[in-house]
């Protein structure tokens, strides 16, 4: 039964980081390439909501079951006070997403706009309040997922003595 838990905790994990990878190239893409505006922030919305919802979900099971069991071998305590916040901000920072988009969609009235595959004037979403809070928890989230995932590679060649291949098998 931990098997099937860890399992769905990892396909969560995955699905978010999916969702959030593409909610932050879209929405870049949507700043930076205004003829596509449009087709990027569909994209952008359903990949947000995405991110959030599940992110929501992420979050709620953490705070029921407590935090999962670390998967590193014992660090100092330092890098584990370092591991525990970055994972709290990910945990934290697509539901602030999630929170400042429908702001900023809801003062617009931006919503049936978009989903119809109008183009939006960018000044339109950039006047709201939550858009400064939305681009800058955008900015910490990438951060936060560069970090991350920089420190999950080091893990995994500090695991395996650092060696990118695989030692092989011992036939005796």
């Amino acid at each position: 039964m931990k098997v099937r838990a860890v399992s769905k905790n990892r396909t969560l994990h995955w699905l978010i980081a999916v969702f959030v990878a593409l909610a932050l190239a879209s929405g870049y893409g949507a700043q930076q390439i205004q003829s596509f505006s449009g087709e990027f922030l569909r994209v952008h919305l359903a990949a947000g909501l995405l991110a959030g919802l599940l992110s929501l979900v992420r979050l709620a099971v953490w705070l029921v079951a407590g935090e999962q069991a670390s998967t590193l071998a014992r660090q100092s305590k330092g890098i584990n006070w370092a591991a525990k916040t970055v994972h709290g901000f990910l945990r934290v920072l697509p539901v602030v997403l999630l929170v400042s988009g429908v702001g900023m969609l809801g003062l617009t009235g931006a919503a049936p706009e978009i989903l119809s595959g109008n183009s939006l004037d960018p000044e339109l979403l950039a006047q709201t309040p939550p858009q400064s809070l939305h681009h800058r928890a955008a900015f910490a989230l990438l951060i936060l997922m560069t970090g991350h995932i920089a420190a999950a590679i080091w893990h995994r060649l500090a695991e395996r003595g650092w060696k990118l291949e695989k030692e092989p098998e011992s036939t005796t």
